[in-house]
């Protein structure tokens, strides 16, 4: 097991703390790792036992699939995390000075990609990392792909309700709607546009016009899909809940004519 890696799948409902400690169990005498950074030659090399143990996020293979609008949620999510043979984990770090007034400016991810020997879930839970990948992803492709995720969140919460896949219970729907929406209001989107909406960015970075155009595009999607989500929820919200979606309602229209303006 010496200097090797393997991608692993938990127990269901399984906790990460909870397999931490299941490893830790299994070797009694290994020191485990705060930090997913590369272990340097000192770590490598020496006799003492260590384990690093982080989450990973599946990439899934059957992108077809889940691209195709008429395909059950369901279905959609067992191809999400299932037949997987690659999985990454993100690093963020600032290059150069950190912007001390928009740090989305600065924020650049370290991105590595695990390829495996056999795909996850298989015959084992676990099996062995065959290759490793790292790229560097500017804080412009970061914030392109951060408002995409949440906006296909987004779509299949809000689709799950119109088709009664979750029934009664709207607080999910609440939390996310309130998690992007005053996210939005008290920075979030607001920090993409100082950033790279300005334009001394523009200027500066050329190159970057099809990016900015492909963020303002997922920017006005998402606000698209806030309008259909908060009508989702206007439909099922309890009557004791009608405050908080007038205040979603209200945040949303001061989102909405920033965005525009």
């Amino acid at each position: 097991l010496q200097n090797k890696e393997y991608v692993c799948r938990g127990h269901d409902y399984e906790r990460l703390e909870a397999f931490q400690q299941r490893m830790l169990s299994e070797f009694p005498q290994a020191i485990a790792m705060q930090h997913p950074n590369h272990p340097d030659d000192s770590i490598l090399q020496c006799d003492a036992q260590y384990l690093q143990i982080y989450a990973v996020t599946p990439i899934p293979d059957n992108l077809d699939v889940l691209q195709m609008d008429r395909v059950p949620d369901r279905i959609k999510s067992f191809y999400r995390v299932n037949n997987i043979r690659k999985f990454r984990y993100d690093r963020p770090f600032h290059k150069g000075p950190k912007d001390k007034e928009n740090e989305f400016k600065s924020l650049w991810i370290e991105r590595t990609t695990l390829t495996l020997t056999h795909s996850l879930p298989g015959i084992s839970r676990w099996f062995e990392v065959e290759r490793r990948e790292l790229v560097e992803v500017s804080p412009l492709e970061n914030a392109i792909q951060v408002v995409e995720n949440k906006n296909q969140e987004l779509r299949t919460l809000i689709s799950q309700y119109q088709h009664k896949q979750m029934h009664g219970n709207i607080n999910l729907l609440s939390m996310c709607l309130n998690g992007v929406i005053d996210a939005a209001v008290n920075g979030g989107i607001a920090r993409y546009q100082e950033a790279f909406f300005d334009k001394d960015y523009i200027t500066k970075h050329p190159g970057d016009a099809e990016k900015i155009t492909q963020l303002k595009d997922l920017m006005q999607e998402q606000v698209h899909v806030l309008g259909v989500g908060l009508a989702v929820h206007e439909k099922f919200v309890h009557p004791e809940m009608r405050p908080l979606h007038k205040k979603l309602i209200d945040q949303f229209q001061m989102m909405r004519s920033s965005l525009y303006h």
